[in-house]
């Protein structure tokens, strides 16, 4: 794998490049600390001396445990103080992904270096992330829109006046009448009339294959592809480049030959009944309606062939309230009968639509 060398800043004098080879700054003499940031700048190339390599791939250097100065690894004793390693520590190898590889140090000062980053390189041409000072702002109008539209449609209470009362009542009739129907059956009661044939249903049913061509395609992979996902600071100075592999595939087209089932629908045949029965039937409806006090129910005259059927009801109260405002309810028959044309009524109003706030009403 590739070897590149990487670059330091002197936090002493402030000198920045310094190549990664250097334990020594070139400008003061400084020694490396032990908390400098290796970096690698984009257009590093890759190194192909011998001496160069053998140094990358000596090991991590060492930090004097006396001095704090930087050692190779192939040194027993440290270049700047004489000390012999002892028990000196070696500097740590990252392994960064690639997105993540420090390009710029920081002249003046060494921070440590930061752990390596889980991030993925960002795909060419995606845009840049939004600013936080913008994303606040729009958080803010959509918040300011929201909060118009709640306020619009909250529900508020308003104090009415009964201006009008309204009410209708209605009964449906039904007759016991003999009427013609059919059906694929007779129901007990019933007297035929006729029957015929009909068809009742088709049913799907296989008839024939036909013989048909298709395109169809087919991933296949015809090899695999290796390309550079990360970078190693060896803790000497020095890069190494982390390679992955992926396959690579290419779709492939041909042509299938398959058989086609081919359906018809077939009829299903059955008898058809045409009978006459007694059944109740709607015959009419019976209202009343108005604005007295107490409602009261449409007379219906029953008999053996005559019965009420379904009932229904409306009670609607009219309010005006302050500003000119008019609202309709529609109310239960003990409102209804309750508040009178004139009588003050707590209202809770929302959309314009009004109904009896019944927990202040009591």
């Amino acid at each position: 794998m590739a070897i590149r060398e990487g670059r330091w800043d002197c936090p002493s004098c402030g000198s920045v490049g310094q190549l990664g080879r250097h334990v020594y700054c070139v400008g003061c003499g400084a020694p490396r600390p032990r908390e400098i940031r290796f970096y690698l700048p984009e257009n590093a190339e890759v190194v192909a001396d011998a001496e160069r390599l053998a140094e990358a791939n000596a090991g991590p250097d060492w930090i004097c445990e006396h001095c704090g100065g930087s050692a190779r690894a192939t040194l027993r004793e440290c270049p700047g103080c004489g000390a012999p390693r002892g028990e000196s520590a070696a500097r740590e190898v990252i392994d960064y992904d690639l997105a993540a590889v420090p390009r710029s140090g920081e002249a003046g000062g060494g921070s440590p270096p930061p752990p390596p980053s889980a991030a993925r390189p960002v795909a060419a041409g995606a845009a840049p992330r939004e600013s936080k000072f913008g994303r606040n702002v729009f958080v803010m109008m959509l918040l300011a829109v929201f909060g118009l539209f709640g306020w619009a449609n909250r529900t508020r209470q308003v104090e009415g006046q009964v201006a009008a009362k309204h009410w209708e009542r209605a009964v449906n009739l039904e007759a016991y009448r003999t009427v013609t129907e059919e059906d694929w059956s007779l129901p007990d009661g019933a007297r035929r009339v006729r029957s015929y044939r009909a068809i009742r249903e088709y049913r799907r049913v296989l008839d024939r294959y036909e013989t048909r061509t298709r395109q169809v395609s087919e991933r296949v992979q015809t090899g695999t592809r290796t390309y550079t996902c990360g970078q190693i600071d060896r803790g000497n100075g020095y890069f190494e480049d982390r390679t992955c592999t992926a396959p690579e595939y290419e779709t492939r087209y041909d042509t299938e030959t398959y058989r086609e089932p081919i359906y018809r629908q077939e009829p299903v045949w059955d008898t058809r009944y045409v009978y006459r029965i007694k059944r109740w039937v709607p015959k009419t409806t019976l209202n009343e309606r108005g604005d007295t006090t107490t409602p009261v129910w449409p007379r219906a005259a029953v008999s053996d062939t005559v019965r009420e059927g379904a009932r229904t009801e409306r009670y609607v109260l009219t309010f005006t309230a302050p500003k000119d405002k008019r609202y309709v309810a529609e109310v239960t028959l003990p409102q209804f009968t309750r508040y009178r044309v004139g009588e003050d009524v707590p209202l809770l109003v929302k959309n314009d639509v009004a109904r009896i706030d019944t927990a202040a009403a009591n």
